[in-house]
């Protein structure tokens, strides 16, 4: 789908902001890679003069944001982090957008892993439970996430993480006969394979990895501060927000060396991550094709062999 126009971006605020809202100019961004993304400058009655992000897509996508809006909403009440607050989500000039405030980037400081790896501790601890899952299926980039609640941790992991991936594979013929072997044997040991886990769960980002954090700041805090965006939510085991960051992530030794001192993980979490790790492999071979088939390889080979 192409950019928006202008009037269209126009008529999208008018309805979803406020009527009396003026656009004064819209620049695009990057961060879109699946939607069109916007910096957009206005004045509303209900908003004032404001510089806003935007994303637009198909009409259908709607749901994609409104999945986007109630993760964003969930990290934001653990007040824990910053989150980029969420204005507006919904269908309008015949397609969908999620309206959120602009977040100001700022060079990292000295001490911004430390304060990340701490606010994030932070987060999982005072969102800690026994629920896993999240009241309805969302999205990890353009693939349905399953997050149907289950009796335990391990079979969540085994039936909607790596038991989806899985199937959804071999469905695209794009898991080999090693993969499918190994997969398998990996969704039957799952309890034995997550076994030293703490029992409790956490609200987790679920998509956390180096595109998906900053250092920015509101227009009420001028400091430069950790950011999270575009989550993928839901209840589970805190290690499994370490997945994403494993492969992608590029944080330093003082990120988990501040995390492990606010609230430290079992002993043995290194490896267990590497279950989550592969999720997220399995997701890019279903979304992007045999590249990382070699990946999944090694990663499921690696776990069968910590058994």
């Amino acid at each position: 789908m192409k950019p928006p126009s202008d009037s269209d971006v126009s008529a999208a605020f008018c309805q979803l902001i406020d009527p009396s809202t003026r656009i004064s100019e819209v620049r695009a961004v990057g961060g879109g890679c699946i939607s069109s993304a916007m910096q957009i400058t206005l004045t509303s009655d209900q908003l004032g003069n404001r510089t806003v992000f935007a994303k637009s897509n198909e009409p259908e996508f709607v749901k994609n944001f409104q999945s986007e809006w109630d993760g964003l909403t969930a990290l934001a009440a653990a007040e824990s982090i910053l989150i980029p607050k969420p204005l507006a989500v919904g269908t309008a000039a015949e397609r969908s957008w999620l309206i959120t405030e602009w977040i100001k980037t700022r060079p990292q400081a000295e001490n911004f892993f430390a304060d990340f790896g701490r606010q994030l501790a932070e987060l999982h601890r005072v969102t800690a439970g026994s629920q896993n899952g999240w009241p309805s299926d969302n999205f990890l980039g353009a693939a349905i996430q399953p997050n149907t609640t289950t009796a335990s941790w391990a079979e969540f992991v085994a039936e909607n993480r790596i038991g989806f991936q899985l199937r959804w594979a071999i469905d695209q013929q794009r898991a080999d006969t090693k993969l499918r072997r190994d997969g398998e044997a990996i969704v039957a040991a799952m309890p034995e394979l997550l076994s030293g886990r703490a029992d409790e769960t956490s609200l987790l980002h679920g998509d956390l990895w180096s595109g998906n954090y900053l250092c920015g700041a509101t227009q009420d805090n001028l400091c430069g501060v950790p950011v999270i965006l575009d989550p993928a939510v839901y209840y589970g085991c805190r290690e499994a927000e370490f997945g994403m960051l494993k492969l992608f992530g590029s944080c330093p030794p003082e990120f988990y060396e501040a995390y492990q001192a606010t609230w430290p993980l079992p002993d043995g979490w290194q490896h267990r991550i590497n279950v989550y790790v592969l999720y997220h492999l399995l997701n890019h071979l279903n979304l992007f094709g045999s590249g990382y088939l070699g990946q999944c390889h090694q990663v499921a080979s690696e776990i069968l062999r910590s058994k």
